[in-house]
């Protein structure tokens, strides 16, 4: 963890690294503006992987205020099993099904399909990408792309008989 560079007022030698957080008595704590200073704290803390709201409503279907709204949305899932932060494959079929137990190819497939960067983790900017294909104004090419490659299981371009054997609605 990195320490922050604090100073004492007078008579205190100008800067000391790793000072005690409470300053001795009858002096002051003057923050000197380091990364891990107390004023950094109070910026919100984001979620890795976090994209400004207005550059994502600039990409997508979605107004700067339905992206602030997925934005809290997104904090929920994101620390339902696991606290990082992230949406994780189970937390993702916790959304969409209630509960996280046992395979399902459905939610396996959408899971794939949303995690843009194939790390195993969806990001904020990931999930709104993938849900902005959902949103009224998203154009019916996209909708029809984003159906295909659900299908499409080997990426291969085509949908395949056997790909669709395995599918429980099919």
């Amino acid at each position: 963890m990195e320490s922050p560079l604090l100073c004492w007022s007078a008579p205190l030698p100008p800067c000391r690294v790793g000072s005690p957080a409470r300053p001795p008595a009858g002096r002051r704590r003057i923050d000197m503006g380091c990364a891990s200073s107390s004023s950094s704290s109070k910026r919100p803390k984001r979620a890795p992987g976090y994209e400004e709201p207005a550059v994502l409503a600039s990409q997508t279907s979605f107004t700067e205020n339905e992206v602030e709204a997925l934005y809290e949305l997104y904090k929920k899932l994101s620390v339902s099993i696991v606290k990082d932060g992230l949406i994780h494959k189970e937390e993702f079929q916790l959304a969409l099904f209630r509960t996280s137990k046992g395979a399902n190819l459905f939610a396996d497939r959408v899971f794939d399909l949303f995690d843009l960067k194939r790390n195993g983790v969806i990001e904020f900017g990931e999930f709104v990408r993938s849900l902005s294909i959902f949103h009224p104004k998203a154009s019916v090419s996209d909708k029809t792309k984003f159906a295909f490659r659900l299908y499409d299981l080997r990426g291969t371009g085509y949908i395949e008989k056997e790909e669709l054997k395995g599918l429980p609605y099919c």
